[in-house]
């Protein structure tokens, strides 16, 4: 039995109510779509039911209906979960109306996210298309009038819901359903002056987020060296491309190694479980020691290369020689004593390379030790990529979460916030998702990066293994004063003056009734420390609202099947209804402290979110946090860098280039208004295209985006005489491909990065009242300067 996604209902969001007046149906005599008994004059056939718990009786009516000769009855006086499904194909290049009419008797949904209404879905039920509202108790015969532009196949399935994602019981009737094909050029989209809500935009809706995830805090730290600590290197716990994937280069013997034994020594290491140890026996000379691949190095830019060694029988120095595929690049020598000692000197480069190598080697006999090994290039933004940091200043993030999986869940790493402290020299090395984390980036390193990039930072507390106090400690080291006990380890590690951190999460995707019972007390602690701080909580409940509201700001889901965008936003919807009825009418917002199209499909599907299509759907959800911004405050998209392809930034050892979702992330930063204006259309403003306006808060710029995720051009008529009679050309900003191949899974890399960019122009329109065409596959940005 086919599964029906577990979608919930859309709700009217002023311009963006999902049921329409008659209106819609044109003088014209639209050309009508058809489906298999649509007035279920030859029963239930042709439709297929789908229950899980109590069986309901479906069945067909004809004492009860309302134009037709017979309706279709779903009732059941035990919980259940029924719908009917139909599978068929449109044209895609089309527009069309689904109408129906739906009544109930004592419908009781009790939990269920969907109740008494028509869904459009995905073939196969992978995803809603659109979605009317949801009905409960006794009602009479309502008119759904459900407009929507299929998916690139065509296919799409129409589904009745009795109740659906949870079970109820009563009597649902659907009736008169009929598909036709709008022709939406026939239906203005008015931009008005009118805002959707007082409450203005906040820029921390363009958030990005980081963790401990694989190589991505390694690949935005500057090293050039990996497992500089000789703890070893170890598979990732989940792949894009499998081996292709690590970027890491292991450390391996050189020289006459047949002469010496090579092993990790667990004894008296500088920091980690062990050090190198190579020991070379017998009375004749040889040179032998370890080496690395992989180093990228610019001609003329000088590298700060630190290490500790300690020896046993040695007579001469310790060599370390930076070579290219044919020559040496630079070198220099120590001496080491029978103590470690740690040594430094700065290398410079005489050519570039791309993939080099450093030599560490003695002339035996004698035993070395070798720990710690850095080379580090002098210029970096306190020791981060100048590159990276570049690249996330301009996308203008507002701000940064610090959290993830390897956070708050034992199953991936031991993390302990401490341990990222003081002098990385003896910091203790950790895995985050079976990827070894380099000691150098910290949290204080982080919270310092986002800084440096003007976002504020958001950092998530552990909540699984750990008390209330290591909370409150946490918060205190940050934003204590030099006179805390905190305060004064923060000073001795050299940072006298506090970070004064805003936002604390706590705990990182936790749920359940140990969790509900657990925030009170870290709330509690956490304010007792600086009451100033904003909390927010991980997923929401009612519990969490109950339990711990009078201290929360923020209660924060995680969004990651924003591709269906109907259920994305009835989940929205869902926890403005949770806040409602528990926040006991205190001003609660929502923060999406993670949200992208997936969180996993590992293997080579994941590479759908490094193209077109995914900015695209990137940028119809950012219109939905436009239509929700009196709501949610705060989102983060998941990943910053790197991280199997949802790294908006994408970096090898010596290059970077920008996915197109960068680039659409980086257009709503920059351009979108702080006052989300009211749409007026017969139509939805999230058809195709999907539409956000904006107007800046002086009132002189107003800003239109404009997704069309279809396949050909669309042509709307708008409306912007509110802004007056005639209109200055406006500035166009276009994302889309460059090489206009008509495919939406194209996508930028190394080689063609910038295959997906913005394209600038201007357009003037010759009435306030006019046209427009948006490209396929393309999002546009139109600013008018306004009265």
């Amino acid at each position: 039995m086919m599964h029906l996604p577990r979608t919930f209902s859309t709700r009217l969001l002023l311009s963006i109510f999902l049921i329409f007046t008659p209106a819609l149906h044109s003088s014209d005599t639209p050309a009508k779509a058809t489906f298999r008994n649509a007035l279920f004059e030859e029963g239930i056939t042709g439709w297929q039911v789908t229950t899980y718990g109590a069986q309901a009786e479906v069945t067909v009516d004809p004492a009860i209906t309302h134009e037709g000769k017979k309706s279709v009855r779903i009732s059941s006086t035990m919980e259940s979960d029924t719908a009917l499904g139909q599978e068929m194909t449109l044209d895609p290049a089309k527009m069309y109306q689904i109408t129906g009419w739906v009544r109930t008797n004592n419908l009781d949904p009790h939990a269920a996210s969907v109740s008494a209404t028509i869904q459009v879905q995905k073939s196969e039920g992978k995803g809603s298309i659109v979605s009317g509202v949801n009905r409960r108790g006794t009602t009479e015969w309502t008119r759904v009038a459900l407009a929507f532009g299929p998916p690139p196949d065509g296919k799409i399935r129409l589904v009745l819901f009795f109740v659906g994602f949870g079970k109820g019981t009563g009597t649902v009737w659907f009736s008169d359903l009929k598909l036709e094909e709008i022709d939406p050029r026939k239906f203005p989209l008015k931009i008005t002056h009118q805002p959707l809500f007082k409450e203005s935009i906040d820029p921390f809706q363009y958030g990005q987020f980081v963790e401990y995830l694989c190589d991505l805090i390694p690949s935005m730290w500057a090293e050039k060296i990996h497992d500089g600590s000789f703890e070893g290197l170890t598979p990732y716990k989940v792949r894009f491309l499998g081996a292709k994937d690590s970027l890491e280069q292991p450390w391996y013997p050189s020289g006459a190694t047949n002469r010496a034994n090579f092993t990790l020594d667990k004894t008296n290491p500088v920091s980690g479980l062990v050090s190198q140890k190579i020991a070379v026996t017998g009375s004749s000379p040889c040179t032998v020691g370890v080496s690395q691949d992989g180093l990228a190095l610019d001609a003329n830019e000088p590298c700060l290369l630190t290490c500790y060694l300690r020896q046993m029988g040695i007579s001469g120095p310790v060599h370390i020689r930076l070579k290219g595929t044919s020559e040496e690049l630079a070198a220099c020598e120590f001496t080491a004593g029978q103590k470690w000692q740690k040594f430094s000197a700065r290398l410079t480069p005489r050519q570039k390379e791309t993939s080099g190598r450093i030599e560490i080697s003695f002339r035996g006999p004698g035993t070395l030790w070798i720990d710690n090994v850095s080379l580090m290039p002098v210029k970096t933004v306190g020791g981060w990529r100048s590159d990276v940091v570049e690249a996330v200043k301009e996308l203008r993030p507002g701000i940064i979460r610090f959290g993830g999986s390897a956070l708050d869940d034992a199953n991936l790493g031991e993390f302990d916030w401490r341990d990222t402290l003081g002098n990385p020299d003896h910091r203790k090395p950790f895995r985050a998702w079976g990827g070894l984390q380099p000691t150098g980036p910290g949290l204080e390193e982080i919270v310092q990066f986002c800084r440096s990039v003007n976002a504020e930072p958001l950092i998530c507390v552990r909540v699984t293994k750990k008390g209330v106090q290591d909370a409150a400690d946490q918060v205190e080291y940050f934003n204590g004063d030099g006179n805390t006990p905190m305060g004064r380890l923060r000073a001795s590690n050299g940072h006298p003056e506090p970070y004064r951190i805003m936002y604390w999460q706590i705990g990182n995707e936790r749920s359940g009734s140990d969790y509900e019972n657990r925030l009170p007390e870290f709330c509690k602690a956490m304010k007792a420390v600086d009451p100033s701080i904003c909390l927010l909580s991980s997923y929401p409940s009612a519990g969490v609202l109950e339990k711990a509201g009078k201290w929360l700001d923020f209660v924060c889901p995680h969004q990651y099947s924003i591709g269906d965008i109907a259920s994305t936003e009835a989940e929205l919807l869902r926890v403005r209804e949770l806040i409602q009825k528990h926040a006991r009418k205190r001003s609660i917002k929502v923060g999406v402290t993670e949200w992208n199209t997936t969180a996993g499909d590992f293997g080579p599907r994941r590479g759908m979110l490094w193209t077109l299509e995914n900015a695209l759907l990137c940028s119809r959800y950012q219109n939905l946090l436009h239509r929700n911004a009196d709501l949610v405050t705060i989102a983060n998209r998941s990943n910053l860098i790197n991280s199997f392809c949802s790294g908006i930034i994408q970096t090898d050892s010596y290059r970077i280039y920008k996915t197109p979702t960068y680039y659409a992330q980086k257009l709503y930063a920059t351009y979108a208004g702080e006052i989300a204006l009211k749409i007026e259309s017969n139509l939805p403003v999230n058809l195709v295209p999907d539409l956000s306006a904006t107007l800046s808060k002086d009132g002189t710029t107003l800003t239109l985006f404009a997704v069309n995720n279809s396949l050909q051009e669309e042509i709307r008529p708008l409306d912007l005489s509110a802004f007056g009679d005639s209109l200055p050309p406006a500035d166009v900003f276009t994302l889309s491909d460059t090489r206009k191949a008509g495919e939406p899974d194209v996508t930028n890399d190394f080689d063609s990065p910038n295959r997906v960019a913005v394209t600038e122009s201007h357009w003037k329109a010759t009435s306030s009242r006019f046209d427009y065409t948006f490209p396929p596959l393309s999002l546009t940005v139109l600013r008018w300067k306004v009265k």
